[in-house]
């Protein structure tokens, strides 16, 4: 289906843009257009961890102090899928870039609980979103660069199980919280903030076959609670009715990685991540339909580890590319470089 240039500005609110290569959420379809206004796009939070972490990954600084972990991504997104995975008819040729730079601050304190470390990390983002769209077709409103959502996350390292020739397994909890924090406007589409609160429980964990072969995992279970400003550039509606409030439904996803030591210090391997929406996006406390997202993201990676003095710092650089996807944009490639600076 072809938008008429005239109506272009009716459809421009029904995406807004998520962020980290997560991709963009799609929640209604065109042709379901009402003349006093669009439904609207209930979108999971910017800032969601699809794949930022990979190889050895339930490891983290074992001594008291403090660590930088910079991250920068870059997505390119080149197709708006909707709830069956085909290209949404609404857009021609749509490109949404983003570049997006972490700040990722990590505390590792001298309490202990049990066989436990207590830590604190907090990340901060700083996003540039740039889309394009093909005519005649409909467009987004928004982009530029701003901050991001901010995440803060209490964890527990707990000491890892030992073998004859070191360590066999480690794992990590923690507790995050999205705080939205970030640029919002509720007259853009395309936001580098998500306008509400979510709480992102995960458990990361590293398995060690041998002392060259590791497989690391992190599952994540996320709640979203309700935005109370839905934002749009055109007017919102649902079921007759103006709309009053969205809530992003529950979600699970796991990030899972594989890397053999092929040489002292160097790593390579594959990794993925697999996200899956639990329950449906709500409007005005309403259930809508086919409004779940998926995708799974798979690549290859490297992790190369530095020696600085007594300090022990660590690269990665991770790429991507995402299939099975449901309700949100599909990122061709997703490329990743993140490093790990002890103090």
């Amino acid at each position: 289906m072809q938008v008429p240039s005239g109506k272009h500005r009716a459809f421009r609110h029904l995406i807004p843009i998520t962020l980290f290569g997560a991709g963009l959420a799609l929640g209604a379809d065109p042709a379901l257009a009402q003349v006093s206004g669009m439904a609207p796009t209930v979108s999971q939070p910017q800032g969601l961890n699809l794949g930022e972490t990979s190889f050895m990954d339930g490891f983290s600084r074992a001594d008291p102090g403090w660590a930088y972990l910079p991250a920068l991504r870059y997505a390119n997104g080149n197709a708006i899928k909707d709830s069956s995975g085909r290209d949404s008819a609404a857009f021609k040729d749509p490109r949404i870039d983003s570049l997006t730079l972490i700040n990722h601050l990590s505390y590792t304190s001298p309490i202990r609980i049990g066989n436990a470390t207590l830590g604190l990390n907090a990340l901060l983002p700083v996003v540039s979103l740039d889309g394009r769209f093909g005519q005649p077709g409909a467009t987004l409103t928004g982009g530029g660069t701003s901050i991001g959502d901010m995440t803060i996350s209490p964890s527990l390292q707990f000491d890892p199980v030992m073998g004859a020739a070191g360590p066999l397994y480690s794992q990590r909890l923690e507790f995050s919280f999205l705080l939205p924090t970030g640029h919002y406007d509720r007259n853009n589409d395309l936001n580098q903030g998500a306008g509400y609160y979510s709480i992102n429980p995960f458990w990361a964990a590293t398995l060690l076959p041998t002392p060259r072969w590791e497989i690391s995992w992190r599952l994540h279970y996320l709640y979203n609670f309700k935005n109370t400003q839905p934002a749009g550039s055109a007017p919102l509606a649902y079921q007759g009715q103006v709309v009053r409030d969205t809530q992003a439904g529950q979600a699970a996803w796991i990030n899972l990685s594989t890397s053999y030591e092929v040489m002292r210090d160097v790593r390579l391997g594959v990794n993925s991540y697999y996200f899956k929406q639990l329950t449906d996006s709500k409007t005005n406390g309403t259930d809508m339909a086919d409004s779940r997202e998926q995708v799974l993201g798979v690549g290859l990676g490297a992790m190369f580890t530095i020696h600085r003095g007594d300090k022990r710092d660590a690269l990665w650089i991770n790429s991507y590319t995402e299939s099975h996807v449901r309700n949100r944009t599909r990122n061709s490639l997703v490329l990743q470089a993140r490093y790990a600076y002890e103090f």
